[in-house]
């Protein structure tokens, strides 16, 4: 049976110690990640077997980002003739190709522009609508999910927003920290807010 990107990626993780496998996980979550993906939750890679982190790697970067982000942090661990046997296995796979790059951005250009979000050049959109936001943001746990898995938030300030009984309640704690947020922090709960409450961010948009 033909060889597939999972099978290779696995073959990779195998090959690895339980030391080194655990400064993989660490690693491919602290990587600097592309623009447009989200990284894998901490939580999906604590305690998980080589199988669970292929999946989650595949699910979260795709085959084409995915393989070419596993050989860059088997090579930043220092495991580099694991990271060239998984790229030359791969270069056997029927039907994968090692992607193009995109092109980084000229510096005038902001993140913000790139995806359609608020110019961040101005108050950016989540000062700009705190007031409405608080109000109205119904699913708040998701939200929490998605900053922490990206390392906005702390355990303790995490805990303490889902502490707090009511959406508006957990809103307004939340903006607590918020105020300290570099803009990057800022577009990252912007993009978040879009995907878990996507009604809600397009009517503010427009008003």
């Amino acid at each position: 049976m033909a060889r597939t990107v999972r099978d290779e990626l696995l073959a990779a993780l195998d090959d690895l110690n339980e030391d080194n496998f655990e400064r993989f996980c660490g690693k491919i979550r602290d990587w600097e990640i592309e623009r447009g993906y989200r990284k894998i939750p901490r939580r999906m890679l604590e305690k998980a077997k080589t199988g669970d982190v292929v999946d989650q790697i595949l699910s979260h970067y795709t085959n084409s980002y995915g393989p070419e982000l596993t050989v860059d942090v088997l090579d930043a661990i220092n495991q580099k003739d694991v990271a060239l046997d998984l790229k030359k296995a791969l270069e056997k796979v029927k039907g994968f190709t090692w992607r193009k790059k995109p092109e980084e951005e000229p510096p005038s250009t902001s993140e913000a522009s790139s995806s359609s979000a608020p110019n961040t050049q101005e108050e950016h959109f989540v000062d700009k609508h705190r007031k409405a936001l608080i109000a109205n943001c119904a699913l708040v746990d998701p939200i929490l999910d998605g900053l922490f898995s990206e390392d906005l938030l702390t355990q303790e300030q995490y805990d303490s927003i889902r502490a707090e009984k009511y959406s508006q309640e957990k809103m307004r704690k939340l903006y607590e920290y918020i105020k300290g947020w570099p803009v990057s922090g800022k577009q990252t709960l912007y993009n978040i807010l879009k995907e878990e409450n996507g009604p809600l961010i397009k009517n503010l948009e427009q008003s």
